[in-house]
């Protein structure tokens, strides 16, 4: 049985806790019928007529282990499919030609595709479908915040990635599930799933799509493959953590990092006063005094993201440079909120940046403090020596 990714549980477990009233108001909540609005406005596919259809929805729903009927209608547009949540059975919409461009096997990749989602709303007694809900409302909302937005779009990328399991799941072979996507994103009657491997793997997919409903083609071809490779595919997800476009578990771990970052500056050599510690302890939630640092903040290898409630989030990401830059500007106001440390405090905190892997923090000292050329040669040279 399929499983939701590690990005949809860590944002089920941030809503349950963050938006109580918001999950009270939507889990649960009643399932609309579409039949009518169907049957006036779609052609509703049978058995009789249309039966390589049925044969494909049958095998989709047995590879899945789904035993609810389904209903398939089309309509007229570009080729696309749908799938639409009803109480008691799935519905998928075909649209323009795309029951013409596929063959069984490729259809059934589609038809899983679609009742993936299924398997993905009725899971954790509906909370999923019930932070869907939450975030497609707050999309529509001119009044939500940046970090909300951020996480509907990474969670519509996290869904189409699951959906993709299913169709592979499905079908049972990945050429023909991306063979499918291919014919689906392209118009074209025929494809080579292994160029386009090949092709995915001339890009740096950890980078993050920039998709903003689902991952770009190429991306989700790739993610198919190392998921059944059993590696690791969150990044294409997540992207590098930045300060300037978190969603709601970047706003966590972003709080938890500057909270860290200044408890291991306030205990460091050179620092360790009660000025800085003063300062350092503003950036605890809630803030208060720092007996001992936060955790272990590294910077000589990806950051290791940390659980919220239990619930695993994506996998160690990089930092983007605005992230690595606020972290410098976060350094250098503590290396100088205390006027007794001078020259010996602007020193350990060099020492700090190298060891920590933020080269930048030398420009970002040169430019607020307005070192000499031969003051910034001092500097780095006498860091250099701290860190042997």
């Amino acid at each position: 049985m399929l499983s939701a990714l590690g990005y949809h549980r860590s944002v089920l477990a941030v809503v349950r806790q963050v938006d109580e009233r918001a999950w009270a108001a939507l889990h649960g909540g009643p399932e609309g019928s579409l039949d009518e609005l169907l049957l006036r406005n779609a052609y509703r596919l049978e058995a009789d007529a249309h039966p390589d259809v049925f044969r494909a929805g049958e095998r989709a729903a047995r590879a899945l282990e789904l035993d609810e009927g389904v209903d398939f209608y089309q309509v007229s547009g570009e080729p696309n499919a749908a799938y639409l949540h009803q109480a008691g059975k799935a519905v998928i919409l075909f649209q323009g030609a795309l029951l013409d461009r596929l063959d069984e096997d490729e259809l059934t990749a589609v038809i899983g595709h679609e009742l993936a989602h299924r398997l993905l709303w009725q899971a954790e007694d509906g909370g999923y479908l019930a932070v869907d809900r939450l975030l497609d409302a707050a999309a529509g909302d001119a009044r939500t915040p940046s970090q909300y937005l951020e996480t509907h779009r990474r969670w519509s990328l996290a869904t189409e990635l699951f959906a993709d399991r299913g169709a592979v799941t499905a079908c049972g072979d990945l050429s023909t599930a991306i063979r499918a996507l291919l014919k689906l994103e392209t118009g074209l009657s025929t494809a080579d799933p292994a160029a386009y491997l090949r092709q995915a793997e001339s890009l740096d997919l950890r980078s993050g799509s920039r998709g903003t409903s689902h991952p770009e083609a190429v991306g989700r071809a790739w993610a198919l493959k190392n998921w059944l490779d059993g590696e690791d595919v969150e990044v294409l997800v997540t992207g590098p953590l930045d300060v300037d476009a978190p969603d709601l578990l970047d706003a966590v771990l972003l709080r938890e990092l500057s909270r860290d970052f200044a408890a291991a500056i306030a205990h460091t050599d050179g620092l360790r006063t009660d000025a800085i510690a003063t300062a350092a302890a503003g950036f605890a939630d809630p803030p208060g005094p720092l007996g001992v640092p936060g955790g272990a903040v590294r910077f000589d290898e990806p950051l290791a993201v940390r659980p919220v409630d239990g619930a695993p989030l994506p996998r160690p990401r990089p930092l983007t440079a605005a992230t690595k830059r606020y972290l410098c500007y976060l350094l250098l106001d503590l290396a100088t909120a205390d006027p007794e440390v001078g020259d010996a405090g602007l020193v350990a905190s060099l020492a700090v940046a190298r060891r920590s892997g933020l080269p930048g923090y030398v420009d970002v000292a040169d430019d607020e403090l307005g070192w000499s050329d031969k003051e910034r040669a001092r500097f780095v040279q006498a860091a250099a020596e701290v860190v042997g």
